[in-house]
């Protein structure tokens, strides 16, 4: 796969144009590429490249939004069918409050399905009552939180404040998008365990969670 490839995605999805990007799609996997291969080293560095842009003020926030939904549009295309044993590890994601961004979400979750964990995906714009309120359910205690804003990265710690509150203290925390590539402090200050960058990133950092929780007797 080359990197031309991604960088025409990233283009068509710019501009907006499904079609465009459907046809650099489907170029790929006309030169037999499968499924999961599309997903990781074609749609996944797409996303990389317009998150790394966005961050990086390339791209304004408008086109960014636009950009996501193409996105969004075109995600059945590429993403992959679960085909790995159930790991038993179950993971909560959603995007904060009052964020309403949607790639990073969708990347990291497509990528831990593909591998057999449970995802429960609770979209956008999550409260962090509502991220007590699974783990809860769910007793998972693997939590991922996505922000494409400054100002909901910085209220992530609102979650770990609800958790801690709600007498949840062994729940790890991971948080993914362009303000923590930004600031490299800014996962401490709000209390996460870890940064995600891209789906290999969220791969390793959720088995490296449940090994340590296991270890220490938290999850089965």
């Amino acid at each position: 796969m080359s990197d031309d490839a991604s960088a025409r995605l990233y283009q068509a999805l710019v501009n907006q144009d499904a079609a465009a990007a459907i046809s650099v799609i489907e170029q790929v996997r006309g030169a037999s590429s499968d499924t999961g291969t599309l997903f990781e080293s074609l749609f996944a560095p797409a996303m990389s490249l317009l998150g790394g842009a966005w961050a990086a003020g390339t791209i304004d926030e408008y086109t960014f939004t636009q950009a996501a939904v193409v996105a969004e549009q075109i995600g059945s295309f590429v993403m992959p069918s679960s085909t790995a044993q159930d790991t038993g590890v179950t993971v909560l994601l959603g995007t904060m409050h009052r964020d309403h961004h949607s790639i990073d979400r969708n990347i990291i979750a497509a990528a831990l399905k593909e591998a057999g964990h449970r995802v429960i995906d609770l979209g956008a714009d999550v409260r962090p009552a509502e991220f007590l309120e699974r783990l809860d359910e769910t007793g998972a205690r693997i939590v991922i939180v996505c922000a494409q804003m400054m100002a909901t990265a910085r209220s992530i710690l609102r979650v770990r404040e609800m958790f801690l509150t709600g007498g949840v203290d062994d729940a790890v925390i991971l948080v993914s998008g362009g303000p923590f590539a930004a600031d490299k402090t800014l996962a401490r200050t709000v209390g996460a365990n870890g940064v995600i960058s891209g789906a290999e990133s969220a791969l390793k950092l959720v088995s490296r969670a449940a090994r340590d929780l296991r270890k220490a007797g938290r999850i089965s």
